[in-house]
């Protein structure tokens, strides 16, 4: 048996009701009073290419205030397993459908899942789903989950929609864990869901992964308050002979949670406008370990079928990428009107690294000039130095990272083929110089002078004191410094202050596999970029042409990990990495580039466990990236282009902080809704768990427990919320937690070359028809209700 919890504070006020379903089957009736009409979202003639398909269809919303009261699947049984809708302000893409990506761009929510043999339900009579004018949802996106090959499909949604108001407005929050190791030969028991108060244990609701994937009801009314917690536990079986884990197929496995909620909606604004964003979103990672140890041994009794669940168990799961993609790839918005993009782009040549000074806010481009990097100027690895000499221009360019504009230029006649470039925690400039094959390092109240060169001018050689193409920098806090030794040669080496050899390590390739077909550990394919997190002891290299990061030990050398960015049909060259900088975590940073990426984006990656978080592009594209540099706290990134002057040189992105979405990530990303919001919050259908073999962790309640149990609670409680924590990131509390939660306003070349080379159809919305039908009767027990005024800051710890 396996077990896998989640846990975490809950940061707003809830009442739930009972709310309860009737399976009418693939039929929905209302009354002709609440104004209903129907609209339908589907694929037309669509013919899958392979097993496990993903396939999203857009509809544009007319421009009025709508709400959303219920959901049809318009499917054959042979078909969509599985149907995930989205709201959004903006679709992914243009395009009718698209299978890649994600839903949307932009502020998203989901608002409905529905799996294979689901009973079907609506809303209650005073609960609907805000979208359209004075929301930020202006589209839905409908994502149908193909299991098998088929031609010739028409399925997808059927929305029941009104123009009359509601009394609240419903949302859906995602919870659950991608901590996933299943030994063979073990045997699931059940999914279970609880809140923890003031030392009290509460089951929510407690479920089987087999059943059908859907929103099910609650036995009674729930309240669930501000700083309360919540915790849930995935238990599986493994009948196969093999290790499962998470993956996206219908062979491996996934544990996740959701929970539909309502709320009281926001007033209107003065301007006339309302802002609506639900409270919370997700929910993600074990937080509060101390709080989840306190599952109680029952949570593994399964619990009885309810009569009104339906149809064949259902083994087949959604997997959580699909649904946490529409979460974080909006995380960062590309500011486009950065001032002075077109002047800059004819000041600049190629871009070889870019590195921030925060402390006067300048962006440092350390560029070629007139200069490329081109067969001429070499022979072998010998730069033609009497031919050419060095680049007469400025090099070194100063930027204003609020404007855009050129602040100061330096570095004429001083370098020949610029590369690297690092500032350390002293403001020290870091350089490469691949022609020169050395490394510089300059103080900034003495630009003219280097106070350091390692390496010998103009001659390459793999001795303790030689480089052959340096390509980066990393440095520690005592001045002891890493070198990426990366073009022709296949090391890091380590140096002391002074730049006195230290230790080394790493090969070319053997051209022997590891057991995941990739090159063995330490073997390189050009060293292009190191990042260092000392708090972790973690230092992490670009493995460029082998498609990987590689991580060690930074005082012992010794391999941690390999990273892989994306799956090995995906051709995907790394060629930056750097680690979000004053956040006490290991978040990662990655750009790809290089002509055989073709479609190039920015990474953020768990560096201790290989994680990857989220990925997103530039809306103006990227075309050949080669540095990438992350601001404090990570609020501002930037990526400079190694093309001679593009259209755009230089991407900068900046933290999304509109103010009704509120963003956190322990391994993924958690949503908060907009500041002090009033809430009366209806948690109707909590479980909807998806597993392969046992996908899901359905909600439940847990009863009082053993007094001393409670005392232990209490003082566990105690310490998480005492633990504060204040280095300003955005990303707050993916490691750590507040003792509170404050209000946060939040808006929201050549070079290419490979190592060792010898120098010598049409959308089918429906949207016109307008049927209408009659509403089922929902029964609906409400609690006394309950409001608390909620007060969040995202914490400020990474």
């Amino acid at each position: 048996m396996n077990n896998f919890r989640f846990a975490s504070i809950n940061i707003l006020s809830v009442i739930i009701i009972l709310a309860i379903i009737i399976n009418c089957g693939y039929s929905i009736s209302t009354s002709n009073e609440d104004d209903l009409f129907t609209v339908n979202i589907t694929v037309n003639n669509y013919n899958t290419k392979k097993e496990d398909e993903y396939v999203y269809i857009q509809y544009e919303l007319p421009d009025e205030e709508l709400l959303i009261v219920g959901f049809l699947p318009l499917i054959t049984m042979n078909s969509v397993h599985h149907i995930l809708s989205f709201a959004c302000s903006r679709p992914y893409t243009d395009q009718p459908y698209w299978t890649a990506g994600g839903a949307c761009k932009g502020q998203q929510k989901i608002i409905h899942d529905w799996g294979r043999n689901a009973p079907l339900w609506t809303l209650p009579k005073d609960v609907g789903i805000a979208v359209g004018r004075n929301t930020p949802y202006k589209y839905i996106v409908i994502n149908l989950h193909y299991l098998s090959i088929l031609k010739n499909d028409y399925s997808g949604t059927q929305l029941l929609m009104t123009r009359k108001p509601r009394k609240y407005h419903a949302a859906i929050a995602l919870g659950g864990t991608h901590f996933i190791r299943l030994e063979p030969k073990t045997h699931r028991r059940v999914n279970s869901f609880y809140r923890v108060r003031d030392g009290e244990v509460s089951l929510i609701i407690k479920g089987d992964p087999k059943w059908s994937q859907a929103f099910y009801p609650l036995p009674s009314a729930f309240e669930i308050r501000n700083n309360d917690y919540i915790m849930g536990q995935c238990v599986y079986d493994n009948n196969d002979d093999r290790v499962i884990t998470v993956g996206k197929t219908h062979t491996d496995e996934m544990c996740n949670v959701y929970a539909m909620y309502s709320y009281e909606p926001p007033k209107t604004a003065s301007n006339g406008t309302i802002r609506d964003s639900p409270p919370i979103q997700t929910c993600w990672g074990n937080k509060v370990s101390e709080i989840a140890r306190l599952i109680p041994p029952d949570s593994e009794i399964p619990p009885l079928k309810p009569i009104y669940i339906g149809g064949v168990d259902d083994v087949h799961h959604v997997h959580v990428e699909h649904t946490m993609n529409s979460f974080t790839a909006n995380l960062y918005e590309n500011v486009e009107n950065w001032t002075d993009v077109q002047s800059l782009s004819a000041q600049l040549g190629e871009i070889g690294g870019i590195a921030l000074n925060n402390a006067n806010n300048e962006l440092i481009v350390f560029h070629r000039g007139s200069r490329k990097w081109e067969f001429k100027y070499f022979s072998g690895n010998i730069f033609r130095n009497e031919d050419y000499g060095p680049i007469e221009d400025d090099v070194l360019v100063h930027i204003d990272t609020c404007t855009g504009k050129i602040k100061f230029r330096w570095g004429t006649k001083k370098f020949y083929m610029p590369n690297g470039l690092t500032i350390d925690h002293e403001g020290n400039f870091w350089l490469t110089d691949i022609a020169m094959h050395q490394v510089f390092m300059f103080k900034p109240n003495d630009l003219n002078h280097p106070a350091l060169v390692v390496g010998e001018m103009f001659k390459s050689g793999s001795g303790r004191n030689q480089f052959c193409r340096p390509a980066d920098v990393a440095v520690m806090k005592n001045g002891d410094f890493f070198v990426a030794d990366g073009y022709c040669n296949s090391r890091i080496i380590k140096f002391n202050r002074k730049g006195e050899y230290l230790m080394e390590w790493g090969s070319s390739m053997s051209g022997k596999f590891d057991s995941d077909s990739s090159p063995l550990p330490n073997e390189w394919n050009i060293v292009h970029s190191l990042a260092l997190n000392e708090d972790a002891q973690l230092l992490c290299g670009v493995d460029r042409e082998n498609f990987r990061i590689q991580c060690f030990n930074s005082n012992t050398g010794v391999f941690q990990r390999q990273i892989h960015i994306e799956e090995k049909e995906n051709i995907c060259a790394i060629y930056a990495i750097e680690f979000a900088p004053n956040t006490k975590g290991t978040i990662l940073f990655a750009v790809t580039g290089g002509e055989q990426t073709l479609n190039k984006k920015i990474y953020m990656i768990n560096a201790q466990n290989g994680e990857i978080l989220t990925s997103f592009e530039s809306s103006s594209h990227l075309i050949a990236p080669q540095d990438i540099t992350v601001s404090t706290n990570a609020r501002e990134i930037y990526v400079s282009e190694l093309v001679s002057s593009p259209n755009k040189p230089l991407h900068k992105f900046k933290s999304n902080k509109q103010e009704n979405l509120r963003t956190q990530i322990s391994n993924i990303l958690i949503y908060f809704s907009d500041k002090n919001f009033r809430i009366f919050l209806i948690i109707m259908a909590t479980t909807f768990v998806i597993l392969v073999f046992a996908s899901v962790i359905i909600g439940c309640i847990i009863r009082k427990k053993n007094k001393r149990k409670f005392h232990r609670l209490n003082a566990s409680v105690n310490d998480v919320k005492n633990n504060d924590t204040s280095s300003g990131s955005i990303f707050s509390g993916w490691m750590n937690r507040r003792k509170r939660f404050e209000k946060l306003q939040q808006y929201l070349d050549d070079e290419n070359e490979p190592l060792h080379i010898d120098i010598a159809d049409d959308e089918n919305d429906n949207s016109g028809d307008e049927t209408i039908t009659s509403i089922p009767k929902i029964q609906v027990t409400v609690l006394k209700k309950k409001k608390d005024t909620i007060k969040l800051k995202l914490d400020d710890s990474l």
